[in-house]
């Protein structure tokens, strides 16, 4: 854990909780994002983006654990998971881009750290790959 750049400490600690409200156990499948260790991947994702947005993620971080206190009174890491799924909820829904947007980049880099595990791919019978069709198909 001490080699992640971006997601280590509290950022890792904000992250570690958005992604586990995005894919929460007991969701559509038994195991949620709480089961796995995906800072790791997700940290080695984010240090493949562009700069700018290396470097703005940990204030979109912010801007969630903080624009929470608005909805609930409290930041978002202090909230049940439930609870944050509705946060982010809302924020996907949000008439604001930014926040539609900041979503978009939170979902997008949770579900590939998630999905990548063959373990996870096989709860949706993913197959990792590309996968053109058989020979006499």
């Amino acid at each position: 854990m001490n080699d992640l750049k971006i997601l280590k400490g509290r950022n890792g600690r904000i992250f570690r909780a958005v992604m586990n409200a995005i894919i929460p156990r007991g969701g559509v499948f038994r195991e949620g994002a709480a089961d796995f260790d995906l800072l790791p991947r997700a940290d080695q994702l984010l240090m493949s983006y562009d700069p700018s947005i290396r470097g703005l993620f940990p204030l979109m971080l912010n801007y969630i654990q903080f624009s929470s206190i608005l909805r609930n009174g409290r930041v978002f890491t202090s909230l049940s998971v439930d609870s944050g799924t509705r946060v982010l909820e809302a924020m996907e829904q949000s008439p604001f881009f930014y926040r539609r947007m900041i979503m978009l980049l939170m979902k997008l880099l949770t579900m590939l750290t998630f999905y990548e595990s063959d373990e996870n791919a096989r709860l949706t019978g993913y197959e990792h790959g590309c996968h053109g069709k058989q020979k006499g198909e």
